[in-house]
């Protein structure tokens, strides 16, 4: 007989990760990007530089999608905390 399927949501267990732990801009997290950005308010943007290492790179000469993803992100991230508007991505596609 197959079992139920598991209803909404996961069964896995809660871990307690440091305060900033995020892969994209985590200061806590060793295995991160640590991405910074910073606000200019003359262009009300923001503003993120760093170099991609040899770490991120997909296809010969290219960074890994999943890496410009994540970048994207964390950069839409960052304008709805300016908006005051708590959300999180659903969905993400990068050609």
């Amino acid at each position: 007989m197959p079992k139920k399927a598991p209803g909404p949501g996961h069964n896995t267990r809660s871990i307690r990760v440091p305060k900033n732990y995020c892969f994209a801009c985590g200061k806590h997290n060793p295995e991160g990007m640590r991405l910074k950005f910073a606000y200019d308010e003359e262009q009300d943007c923001f503003v993120c530089r760093f170099r991609l290492g040899k770490r991120y790179t997909g296809p010969p000469g290219h960074t890994h999608g999943g890496i410009i993803a994540t970048i994207l992100d964390e950069a839409m991230g960052k304008v709805n905390k300016l908006r005051h508007v708590v959300a999180l991505t659903s969905r993400i596609t990068v050609d």
